[in-house]
């Protein structure tokens, strides 16, 4: 059922995903000795507590109330997004990176989008590749009677979710590459903002727009999943956004440099 090509490409798209921000975050390593490895690993653990496990356990009590409307669950869930990792981004950089530097706060961010590419879409993938070697196989009637315990109804849906999984192509590799990168250099960019919003009072509302800004990118994700928007709509507006923020995020870069200078100037 599943062709060696389809089979070959979520391979290509798990190592791209995975590749990608371990590369990265490689490269910076090598090139700013002074950065801290733990950095990334922490803007990594950041994601997996606030995005995995608190906001999907904020979801589990919200969704059924939202889901019947559009409006709703396009507010609830952009906003929850923005809310829980923009915070955790802050009360990491108020507690365990209390004494980072915003190259540091490059690598946290790095960690936070690079975990997020490596499980969604990595593991993911491989996964995918793994389930069409063993439909393969085991033929697709039997691998959905196996996966299903028997349930008829589950049978059905898994059969439909296998056969959807058969055309997965070039494209896809594509796409899904692309967003994780966008993902990632939002996530980079909005770690410098909210680093600056950490470490400058006056700079605090940076803070809540990365917030707007995060739920502001998720937006043609969600109505996309309501069906309010192709797929071809959705990353000239996410690559849209996140240029924006990258824009920002390089002037507050620049910023903090002037203050380290002025601070490491004035002997203090």
């Amino acid at each position: 059922m599943f062709s060696s090509y389809t089979i070959a490409c979520m391979l290509i798209c798990a190592i791209l995903c995975t590749a990608i921000p371990i590369g990265a975050m490689i490269i910076i390593k090598v090139k700013n000795k002074e950065v801290k490895l733990s950095s990334f690993f922490i803007g990594g653990g950041v994601f997996i507590i606030f995005a995995l496990i608190l906001e999907q356990l904020l979801h589990s009590v919200m969704l059924p109330f939202v889901s019947g409307s559009t409006a709703a669950y396009v507010i609830y869930g952009t906003l929850a997004a923005g809310v829980f990792e923009e915070s955790g981004r802050f009360i990491a950089f108020k507690t365990v990176l209390k004494k980072a530097d915003r190259k540091n706060a490059v690598m946290f961010g790095l960690g936070h989008g690079g975990t997020e590419a490596i499980i969604l879409v990595g593991l993911t993938m491989f996964s995918y590749a793994a389930t069409a070697v063993m439909t393969n196989s085991l033929g697709l009637e039997k691998m959905a009677e196996l996966s299903s315990a028997g349930n008829a109804e589950t049978a059905e849906l898994l059969r439909i979710q296998l056969e959807a999984l058969s055309s997965f192509g070039i494209a896809n590799v594509l796409l899904n590459t692309l967003e994780r990168l966008l993902a990632i250099t939002f996530h980079t960019a909005a770690s410098v903002m909210v680093f600056e919003a950490a470490r400058v009072r006056e700079k605090r509302f940076l803070y809540p727009l990365c917030i707007l800004l995060h739920a502001l990118l998720d937006v043609p994700a969600a109505l996309y999943q309501r069906g309010v928007l192709t797929m071809g709509m959705i990353y000239p507006i996410m690559i849209v956004i996140t240029a924006a923020v990258v824009f920002l995020a390089a002037r507050s870069y620049r910023r903090t440099a002037a203050v380290s200078a002025e601070v490491t100037a004035d002997g203090r």
